[in-house]
């Protein structure tokens, strides 16, 4: 079955229940009143809009692409006043939506200049070297082959060299509360504190020690890999690297939807915080900063960092007083959330690219540019939400969460119906 020619759709066929052309309840999201029925007061050039754009999501809403299990909201990004809204306190699966509360929290935690130095000390016997992960969640093998240059220049070439590795940082890999099977063995690594970004295996700390180990062997020193062992108090450092800082792996994760990414954040929020670096501490840690940051966190379950557990809800509600904590009210302190190679800009970077099929067709191709936002896909969950830059008048922040999309239809169709209503928030569909 096609679906029908969207151009056409000129006239409301029916009204969605909950949305915003009817007086809905306030809403207090991180200290400020949320009136929809906004829509109603003294008629202005602003509110003539907010009106028109209410009405067409109201209407585009009514998509058989989109289904009956769909959340949304769209708040004046100055005021906090709701524009538009459809169940938007309705807890929901938001897959790597999930990832813009690990960018704040991180930010909201850590400083974005902190770095994560992997470092190389010397054991407690001659010839002995410690590889100590410092959960860099963008270690690289140009890193371990760094690291390997500034080792052997410390200790020479005189004997064998045994290498160990130390990652407590973080406690022994376990799947994530609400993980499938299939998720550990195709998506994510286990997490540890050591670990080359983009090996996705069980394994992954003893792959970076035995990379290492060759690239010792390659430098001309006879290296093999040993047991764990802790680095004692006070070892002396042979090596360390320049390391990446926690803004760009939020760039990375943010741009890329890099869950890996995700779950290494989620335990340094952890560290950051004073809890253990466990799902557990994880979990914790974020609550602690929603709270810090003033952000009702009513109807929302954080298990994971990645939202790839069957067991996260998020809301819309939550999302859009999230969105605009930090690219508002604190914008300074989240810029890195935004930067051009962080959170995807329709049609020109990251998961929103045209590659993906996002806003290269009629009616969102007008929007290129002007969205700038975070995607979310699991096979029963289609998510975006960020903010959006009409020609007139204050950003727009949102939120539109589908579960069980309909299943005569692509996902790819169900997002770009996501993006056709994104294109009426910005006014040019």
């Amino acid at each position: 079955m096609k679906p029908p020619d969207w151009r056409s759709m000129g006239e409301v066929k029916r009204p969605m229940a909950g949305m915003v052309s009817v007086a809905l309840p306030i809403v207090l999201l991180s200290g400020v009143a949320f009136a929809p029925n906004i829509l109603a007061t003294e008629p202005d050039h602003a509110a003539g809009s907010a009106r028109v754009m209410n009405a067409l999501i109201e209407h585009r809403l009514d998509d058989p692409r989109i289904g009956d299990n769909v959340s949304l909201i769209v708040i004046d990004g100055e005021s906090g006043e709701v524009l538009s809204a459809h169940a938007p306190n309705r807890p929901m699966r938001a897959a790597s939506n999930m990832k813009i509360v690990t960018a704040a929290t991180a930010l909201a935690t850590m400083d974005r200049r902190t770095r994560f130095t992997t470092k190389v000390l010397a054991g407690a016997r001659p010839g002995h070297v410690i590889l100590q992960g410092a959960g860099d969640p963008l270690l690289s093998a140009a890193d371990i082959a760094g690291l390997a240059s500034q080792t052997a220049r410390e200790v020479g070439s005189a004997g064998a060299v045994v290498v160990h590795v130390d990652g407590d940082l973080f406690p022994a890999p376990s799947s994530g509360p609400g993980w499938t099977d299939g998720y550990d063995r195709y998506r994510l690594a286990a997490v540890q504190a050591l670990a080359i970004r983009g090996d996705i295996s069980e394994h992954p700390s003893l792959n970076a020690a035995l990379r290492f180990a060759a690239a010792l062997r390659s430098l001309g020193l006879n290296a093999r890999v040993g047991s764990n062992e802790d680095a004692q108090a006070g070892a002396r450092v042979l090596a360390r690297s320049s390391g990446h800082t926690v803004g760009q792996a939020v760039h990375v994760m943010l741009r890329e939807s890099e869950s890996n990414v995700a779950e290494v954040l989620f335990r340094q929020v952890a560290l950051a915080s004073g809890l253990e670096g466990s799902w557990e501490g994880g979990i914790a840690a974020a609550y602690q900063a929603l709270a810090a940051l003033g952000v009702d966190t009513t109807g929302v379950s954080i298990l994971d960092g990645s939202g790839l557990s069957r067991k996260d809800r998020l809301t819309t509600a939550f999302l859009a007083a999230l969105l605009r904590v930090v690219r508002i009210a604190q914008h300074e302190r989240f810029t890195a959330m935004f930067a051009a190679n962080a959170m995807p800009i329709a049609g020109v970077s990251g998961t929103l690219t045209t590659a993906y099929g996002r806003y290269d067709t009629w009616p969102s191709r007008c929007a290129s540019g002007r969205i700038q936002a975070k995607t979310g896909t699991l096979y029963d969950v289609i998510a975006l939400s960020g903010i959006a830059m009409p020609d007139a008048g204050p950003k727009l922040i949102f939120s539109m969460i589908v579960n069980e999309p309909p299943t005569a239809y692509s996902k790819l169709a169900t997002r770009r119906a996501l993006d056709g209503l994104a294109a009426t928030m910005v006014g040019c569909w």
